[in-house]
């Protein structure tokens, strides 16, 4: 069973990733963060997950992570995964990042569409663009993957 934390199970796109992973039969969800002045259950948060998953939400805190987690999913607004991702990484798990931060290849792009600067350029070539049409066999060994957007799936990674 691959034990999975959730890094900004908060948002949209957390609890969407929440509903998904609960019917995976492969998966555990041990580990849910999100920006919090006190832990809170998720099943306050999002009253579907009651009896499904009883687990708390709170900030992230990087040892307990490790000892919880096999995998992270980075369910962060743009700017926020960069903060994480090296984090995780430099301890050898792997990551697969929701957001933004790591879809486009080249930092000036990232930074001239979204305003804003770059701050792990050495992990932004290291992410497989997780679009499993094209590459299938590098998502496969890959130890970083930058999840496909609702729009970026139909232009090609490279600037």
């Amino acid at each position: 069973m691959l034990r999975v934390g959730i890094i900004g199970a908060r948002g949209y796109t957390g609890e969407e990733l929440i509903n998904i992973l609960l019917r995976h039969p492969k998966v555990k969800i041990t580990y849910l963060t999100a920006r919090a002045d006190k832990p809170i259950r998720i099943s306050a948060i999002y009253p579907q997950f009651k009896n499904r998953l009883d687990l708390f939400c709170g900030n992230f805190v990087l040892p307990r992570a490790l000892e919880l987690c096999d995998l992270f999913f980075l369910c962060l607004p743009h700017a926020a995964s960069m903060e994480t991702t090296p984090l995780l990484l430099s301890q050898g798990k792997p990551v697969i990042d929701l957001s933004a931060d790591y879809r486009l290849n080249d930092y000036r792009s990232y930074e001239a569409w979204y305003k804003v600067k770059h701050s792990d350029r050495e992990n932004l070539k290291r992410a497989v663009y997780g679009l499993p049409e094209i590459y299938k066999a590098k998502i496969r060994k890959a130890d970083f993957i930058a999840n496909p957007g609702c729009y970026p799936t139909a232009a090609d990674r490279k600037s």
